[in-house]
């Protein structure tokens, strides 16, 4: 072994160590042996690393779950939307389908009463009756001269059934230009126009149409 001195500063870990290991008497130092825990702390350690795996598992499960849970609910939330807007559109186009079948229904309904009037006009020769008294009670007084305009079909029926009714003060004038089931009253203050045309055209405009009573019925096919 060289008897040079090196500085302590300018040795090497283990030229330190070397030189360090022996003491002046000569006696070799070994480095100190690390204690093996006793089974006692062993198992306390064995359990510490276990609980801290348990609540590192637990906390890594709550956490996946809870946004597990937020996605699935933003999901539901965009499905319910779209669940909500599909039902909207579904139930906006039921109702317009509701409204074009209630107004072919209507169209239909007011076809066949307009059919039934025609057939009613023609066959029933005591249908202008009715008609007839209406009209008059209308009126708030009678002014003569007053006249009542009829075909000479219904003229005929109107003195054979309500002659007591007219009395004089009514005129009953025929007219071959009025349709039957119809008629003109004229007074020298008032007209009440009771022609089947007229009388149509207010029930297809109470029930917000625009039918005629001339045009023939198509059983619904026509628009009002």
């Amino acid at each position: 072994m060289s008897s040079v001195l090196i500085p302590k500063e300018q040795q090497t870990a283990y030229e330190r160590w070397e030189m360090s290991s022996f003491s002046p008497e000569g006696h070799v130092h070994t480095a100190p042996k690390r204690e093996q825990p006793t089974p006692e702390v062993a198992e306390k350690l064995a359990q510490i690393t276990e609980n801290a795996r348990k609540e590192g598992f637990t906390q890594g499960l709550k956490e996946g779950y809870e946004a597990g849970l937020q996605q699935a609910l933003e999901l539901s939330e965009a499905d319910k939307a779209a669940l909500f807007s599909l039902t909207d559109a579904f139930n906006q186009s039921l109702q317009k389908s509701e409204e074009d079948i209630a107004k072919h229904l209507l169209v239909l309904a007011m076809d066949l009463a307009k059919a039934m009037l025609k057939t009613q006009i023609a066959v029933d020769q005591d249908a202008i009756l009715p008609i007839v008294r209406e009209a008059i009670q209308s009126l708030p007084y009678v002014q003569k001269p007053a006249k009542i305009m009829l075909h000479p079909q219904d003229a005929a029926a109107v003195r054979t059934y309500m002659a007591e009714e007219l009395n004089a003060q009514w005129h009953i004038v025929e007219d071959h230009a009025m349709e039957r089931g119809g008629c003109l009253l004229e007074t020298g203050a008032n007209q009440i126009d009771a022609t089947n045309a007229t009388r149509w055209k207010r029930i297809a405009e109470a029930l917000g149409q625009n039918d005629h009573w001339q045009e023939e019925p198509l059983l619904g096919m026509r628009h009002g």
